[in-house]
């Protein structure tokens, strides 16, 4: 993956940038928090684009933008650089009657090149009643070479109480944030759509209402979007937020996600930090349906590793909301998690739906279970779940017993322990688990029902059956054909009525074809099959000890 050098666009931008500076308080501005700036501070933008660009200069003091889209537009001006001292705010107390938002603070239009801003500090007076009018920070662009905004630097900035996001930034390229913060919007905090070549460095988000970071780029058939909106790209490119990378998030309380992506391509993200969201780090594809106003292709790849997330409803999740496992446009992702910690989830720690192409490694886990639905081709590698299950359906949809309709996952899970969980395999084919370790399992360890043509190996379950169960198996296979169990050893906290329960099933489907080579449970039962007129078939039980 070809990387640029973000560290050359501040130097490239100082080299541009006249030498005159701009005091917005010698065109009448005040600062005084009471008096309305908005007119003054306009009259200095329009004096920086007559000199072809300058630097503008915001000394100690509150600016006060009580005008209806009142904060300072440039439009079309290059070389700009902005500087807020200690102690100066831009504050918005321009909100409409009903207390909707009424603008924005900064505003850029392209064409541009060459914007740095410095800790810029933008205030709502009064927090908007709802999400409304009103960006802290909103670059306008457009994706295309030669009419983009480019080379944009924003350094230690800061946005409360916005009616939309924090700072977004639209059809715009070679963006460096560093030291980004946002408290109390209504929106997202960092958002990009149609971008690319972005480095980001740090972002803290604090109750924002929507994601904390969005790496963000719609769908539609043909290209849609105008400078001043959204745009909608048909196939992921280089305007899909490509050639990215973004370090030092953390985002604490509020709604929707820490980070967000749908719709991107060549995506690197690391050490981040999500406590109280409702997800972690989502990546999302999908059509407009009943319940989804946006489109996204599947984001491919898509590199994230060192999270923490902590108390969210899910930790990290993975789906398509509405096409089918073949539609690849949407449902063939390119995601490599590595180093995960999710804690203290009130729906899963993990979660995967509809998607292909997810590799996941080095993950612990506490508290919540693991789940994969409608999935192919994703793998799990080395990890760690305490204190739930892990439930793996490899289709959601209603088979009724017919196991040629069941798709084949081409999915590998190894090295993973379970502590006080299960696995539970259900319609799936063609999966691997190997190296699986699972430590005190209420009842049964494993349960699979209707799943084909998979293997298990080195197998190692401890204290099986601690809550004393009646009637307890350490392993059943229900309505299960063509399983391979090698090296597996047993040991029960309490009697077992076997190792493994073998289920009977119907005229359509019936368990059978089923070997377990190398069963090492001392004192137990090795099987119990059930019987009847459709009884398994075709099954062997090799102990360690030759029988």
């Amino acid at each position: 993956m070809k990387r640029i050098s973000f560290a050359l666009f501040p130097a490239l931008l100082a080299v541009s940038l006249p030498l005159s500076g701009l005091d917005v308080k010698t065109f009448g501005a005040v600062g005084d928090g009471v008096a309305d700036d908005s007119a003054a501070i306009q009259k200095a933008v329009s004096q920086l684009k007559a000199d072809g660009g300058g630097t503008l200069d915001f000394p100690a003091g509150t600016y006060r933008i009580a005008t209806r889209n009142g904060g300072p537009v440039f439009d079309g001006i290059s070389n700009v650089k902005i500087n807020f001292a200690s102690g100066a705010v831009l504050l918005m107390d321009n909100l409409e009657p009903n207390g909707n938002g009424g603008g924005h603070g900064f505003t850029f239009r392209a064409p541009a090149e060459n914007i740095e801003l410095h800790n810029v500090n933008v205030v709502w007076k009064n927090k908007p009643r709802q999400r409304s009018m009103g960006d802290g920070i909103r670059f306008e662009g457009f994706p295309q070479e030669d009419k983009t905004i480019r080379n944009i630097l924003i350094d230690g900035c800061r946005v409360e109480a916005s009616a939309q996001t924090g700072a977004v930034l639209m059809g715009c390229s070679d963006i460096t944030v560093k030291n980004f913060t946002i408290e109390n919007s209504w929106a997202d905090g960092l958002h990009f759509n149609a971008c690319c070549n972005i480095s980001v460095e740090g972002v803290k988000g604090i109750r924002t209402g929507d994601d904390t970071l969005a790496f963000v780029t719609y769908y539609s058939p043909e290209f849609t979007g105008k400078v001043g909106g959204v745009f909608s790209l048909p196939d992921l490119g280089k305007w899909n937020n490509s050639n990215s990378i973004a370090s030092g998030i953390s985002a604490i309380g509020g709604g929707a996600n820490g980070i967000r992506i749908a719709g991107a391509w060549d995506l690197e993200i690391s050490n981040v930090e999500v406590e109280g969201k409702s997800c972690g780090i989502i990546v999302d594809a999908g059509l407009v349906g009943p319940n989804h106003g946006w489109q996204y292709l599947a984001s491919r790849d898509i590199k994230i590793k060192n999270a923490s997330l902590r108390k969210c409803d899910t930790g990290f999740y993975v789906w398509q909301f509405n096409s089918s496992l073949n539609t690849p446009a949407f449902a063939e992702f390119d995601v490599e998690c590595e180093n995960f910690s999710i804690t203290g989830c009130t729906n899963d720690s993990v979660h995967l739906s509809g998607v292909s192409g997810v590799e996941l490694e080095k993950f612990v886990t506490d508290g919540c279970r693991w789940r994969f639905r409608t999935f192919r081709n994703c793998s799990v590698k080395n990890a760690s779940i305490y204190n739930a299950s892990f439930l793996v359906i490899g289709d959601d949809a209603k088979l009724e017993a017919d196991p040629d309709r069941v798709t084949a996952n081409r999915s590998e899970f190894e090295e993973i322990t379970l502590s006080d969980g299960k696995i539970e395999i259900q319609k799936c084919r063609d999966v691997e688990f190997d190296d699986i370790t699972i430590h005190n399992s209420p009842a049964e360890a494993f349960f699979l029902h209707m799943t084909f043509n998979s293997s298990f190996a080195d197998i190692k379950l401890n204290n099986v059956n601690w809550q004393n169960k009646p009637r307890a198996f350490a392993i059943q296979l229900l309505q299960s054909r063509s399983l391979d169990w090698e090296n597996v050893n047993v040991s029960a906290a309490h009697p077992l009525t076997a190792v493994f329960e073998i289920g009977g099933g119907t005229e359509k489907l019936r368990s059978g074809n089923i070997s377990v080579k190398k069963l090492n449970a001392p004192n137990l039962s090795p099987v119990l099959m059930q019987g009847g007129p459709y009884a398994p078939e075709n099954c062997s039980i090799l102990t360690k000890a030759g029988r």
